[in-house]
């Protein structure tokens, strides 16, 4: 008997403003995984979409945005206590819009780089996955943070 977690993959989306800050959403106090905590706007991929359109139809349900991914900023691994996640996060692009909250997030906001790497309520794998593109993209790009 295979006694090993199931793996699952997600998609996420790094979605900016103006100012170069990041939408993070707050997890709904009643949800099953993170509780109250920070995320970046997506989730679990159907199993008849690919990946881009697991991220347009996320990022659409989550905050009534309606993106075109770029590419692939990065990948974020982590478990949860029933499941092993692959997560593929996209580059979402810079966003002016309303937005507008699914059930499943009591709140939004724009952060700094700076803040994000500070948060507390902010789970790690997000941390790591930030310090990464950080470092990553500074060299490259000239990205706002």
């Amino acid at each position: 008997m295979n006694l090993e977690k199931p793996y699952v993959i997600s998609v996420y989306a790094l979605l900016r403003n103006e100012k170069g800050e990041f939408l993070l959403l707050r997890r709904s106090e009643n949800s099953r995984t993170n509780p109250g905590k920070w995320d970046l706007p997506g989730g679990k991929v159907n199993p008849d979409e690919s990946l881009k359109e697991g991220i347009v139809r996320e990022v659409w349900e989550e905050t009534g945005i309606s993106i075109v991914p770029g590419d692939i900023a990065g990948e974020v691994n982590f478990e949860l206590p029933e499941k092993k996640v692959i997560a593929i996060v996209f580059d979402g692009g810079y966003i002016v819009a309303d937005v507008k909250l699914s059930y499943e997030h009591m709140a939004y906001t724009w952060f700094s780089f700076e803040k994000i790497i500070e948060m507390e309520e902010l789970p790690d794998y997000f941390k790591d996955f930030f310090g990464r593109f950080a470092s990553e993209n500074k060299k490259t790009s000239g990205l706002p943070f």
